[in-house]
């Protein structure tokens, strides 16, 4: 969902024949999505196997990759990009911390949380560089023209979506097949009651962020 319009834009563009504000609407209707699938998704990762819900999320996420494969409309690739809200967020995030913590216990959670952050920018790395290898060689000769022709772009973007999806799928047999079970001792604790989460909610830390970025963008007027 992230890499293909990030280190492909140009290319996605004229294979979709969509304009920048086009797909900037397309995400807006994942970052909606997201946003409403992160408050049932802290509670289902409660309920359900962390290792199950990972593997169907992945799954999921690369039914979408081929479905993305066939080149829909916008309008399927903003039914697309919504369903993804769901596949990546409601099933995936939750569920990825508490694997995460879980995998850490209670002695290792900051060494479990930092090679949890760390993996994922080096995982990224890794894959947009051979994505980027992926593109070229399909692009063919035509590759460092930089205006290079729509059919080869559909390929080349073809093939990208594809490799993509592959390793969505391998992702989702190695969680599957290594990620432990959760036995009884793992069951999460008591529920959060009404105070507690009045008194997270009053938390000033829980708000800096959103603090810090009213006063960015505050900055950003003044100096403009």
């Amino acid at each position: 969902p992230f890499h293909v319009p990030r280190y492909f834009r140009a290319s996605m563009l004229a294979s979709f024949e969509l304009s920048n504000t086009a797909l900037g609407d397309i995400f807006a209707v994942y970052g909606v999505t997201a946003m409403l699938a992160y408050f049932p998704g802290g509670v289902l990762a409660d309920q359900l196997s962390a290792r199950a819900l990972l593997a169907l999320s992945l799954l999921a996420t690369a039914a979408g990759g081929f479905y993305l494969m066939s080149s829909p409309a916008p309008m399927g690739l903003a039914v697309l990009y919504g369903y993804w809200g769901i596949t990546t967020i409601l099933l995936f995030w939750a569920a990825m911390i508490r694997a995460t913590r879980l995998w850490g216990a209670s002695h290792a959670q900051g060494r479990a949380f930092g090679i949890l952050d760390g993996g994922r920018g080096l995982a990224a790395a890794v894959f947009a560089t051979l994505a980027v290898w992926c593109f070229t060689y399909f692009a063919g000769p035509s590759a460092a023209d930089p205006v290079l022709d729509t059919h080869a772009r559909r390929v080349a973007l073809r093939a990208v979506i594809f490799y993509y999806t592959l390793a969505t799928v391998v992702a989702a047999i190695l969680v599957w097949r290594w990620l432990p079970r959760e036995t009884h001792t793992d069951v999460p604790g008591p529920r959060l009651h009404r105070a507690e989460l009045r008194e997270v909610l009053g938390s000033p830390a829980v708000w800096l962020p959103v603090s810090y970025t009213h006063l960015r963008a505050h900055e950003t007027k003044a100096n403009l």
